[in-house]
């Protein structure tokens, strides 16, 4: 059967679950291994066949449950975010928390510090991606105080303040411009009245509509920032205003994690019908596959492949239709104790853990997309189903900040197109002298 699941906030994991995660560093350890399928050529004289005829197998029973997960990446849990305008049909925003701010400086004449009564040269500093994407044309950005009395993490409170009157800086780039680092004009009188009345800055970014719709943005690295001159005087350097974020007061790990968050104005798709597994799109679609492979097939036969077969459907959008689309594999490395989706995908497995095969796919209809999943399969044998989930979860690389949506049908369609494990194998052989 299939669950479709949405997810919001920020998800914490007690320790209870943490412990329940048993197999992990097995996984982890076993993530490269690998058989060689020599037969018995190299030993002639103590192995007793020397053929190894490659048999097939198709299991259209292995996947026993999957489902959807909408929502992720989680807010506050990523800095690699993404400015969108293809009007209604996906519109990202960000938001940059900017809750302390400087009162005073220290003048090149005084000894004392003096209250900031002057600012010049206000400019937002931040680093876009561009091997994500550079742009071909000139794109504009602005920026709007987006600070609320409202919980303003909340769409809902936010997207109204991108309106005219809220407007505190705009710049637009060419091309040629857009070289990793952007420097963003904002208005000196609206930095030097929130600086005087000792409010926070909340900045709002939003990509202007035009020619050319998406733009990275990187806060993993260098994190965006405000720098502005306090003083004519050329020897007074100029100040710098850090990501800071102060709410919710209760939680700063929360309140660090949303320093820089996206808002996602349109393009966001209800969960999926059952017979839907849903990847990528605005929602940040997640397909969870669980799988139960007979022990007498892991145990018995050595496999040499082992691909995950999907049917690949129309899209339930024409958003993103002509995007390619990054689909990544990870396990799944909690212990068969923890029984909630949502709670496993808490511990996936780096996706460079082991060798799946990645695929790049545009939305499409009635195509068979094949994951090898080899090493995956071998790991499981080795670990043993009491120690490990067999599961595995699907993402796009784009999740979140493309509209473009990859749609297969799941374990509740007609047989001929639900997931299906597909096992290329020779039996194991004994070894010794005949």
């Amino acid at each position: 059967m299939t669950r479709a699941a949405t997810t919001d906030g920020v998800y914490e994991v007690p320790d209870r679950i943490a412990r329940g995660a048993l197999g992990i560093a097995l996984l982890l350890a076993l993530g490269a291994c690998s058989e060689q399928v020599t037969s018995s050529l190299g030993c002639p004289e103590l192995c007793s066949d020397q053929s190894a005829t490659l048999r097939d197998t198709l299991l259209t029973d292995a996947v026993v449950f999957d489902t959807t997960l909408t929502g992720y990446p989680q807010l506050g849990t990523t800095r690699e975010l993404s400015l969108v305008a293809r009007g209604d049909t996906a519109d990202s925003r960000i938001v940059a928390r900017f809750d302390t701010l400087p009162s005073t400086y220290v003048p090149a004449t005084a000894q004392a510090d003096s209250a900031i009564a002057f600012v010049d040269s206000a400019t937002m500093i931040f680093v876009v991606d561009t091997t994500f994407v550079r742009p071909t044309t000139a794109v504009t950005i602005d920026a709007y105080d987006v600070d609320t009395t409202a919980a303003d993490t909340n769409a809902d409170a936010v997207i109204p303040l991108f309106r005219p009157d809220r407007l505190i800086g705009s710049t637009t780039f060419q091309p040629a411009q857009v070289r990793d680092t952007l420097r963003l004009q904002l208005s000196n009188d609206a930095l030097l009245a929130k600086i005087q009345a000792k409010a926070r800055l909340r900045v709002g970014l939003k990509l202007r509509d035009g020619s050319f719709p998406t733009l990275r943005v990187s806060g993993s690295a260098f994190t965006p920032r405000i720098r502005f001159r306090t003083s004519t005087d050329s020897t007074v350097a100029p100040d710098t205003i850090q990501l800071t974020s102060l709410t919710p007061t209760d939680d700063p790990v929360v309140a660090s994690g949303l320093a820089l968050y996206p808002v996602i104005a349109a393009g966001v798709l209800p969960p999926p019908p059952q017979d839907f597994l849903a990847v990528g799109g605005m929602n940040g679609a997640r397909s969870y596959l669980r799988f139960l492979i007979p022990p007498i097939v892991l145990d018995s036969v050595q496999v040499i492949r082992a691909s995950l077969e999907l049917t690949q459907r129309a899209p339930r959008s024409a958003g993103g239709s002509g995007d390619t689309i990054t689909v990544l594999t990870s396990a799944i490395l909690a212990g068969p104790s923890i029984t909630d989706v949502k709670t496993e995908l808490n511990f996936l497995a780096p996706t460079n853990s082991f060798p799946i095969d990645t695929l790049r796919v545009v939305p499409g209809q009635d195509l068979i997309r094949r994951v090898e999943i080899v090493n995956l399969v071998r790991a499981w044998r080795v670990v043993g189903a009491d120690k490990a989930t067999r599961a595995l979860v699907l993402t796009a690389a784009q999740e979140g900040t493309s509209p473009g949506e990859i749609d297969f049908y799941s374990s509740d369609a007609p047989a001929d197109v639900r997931p299906r494990l597909r096992l290329t194998y020779v039996p194991r052989r004994g070894f010794g002298i005949p």
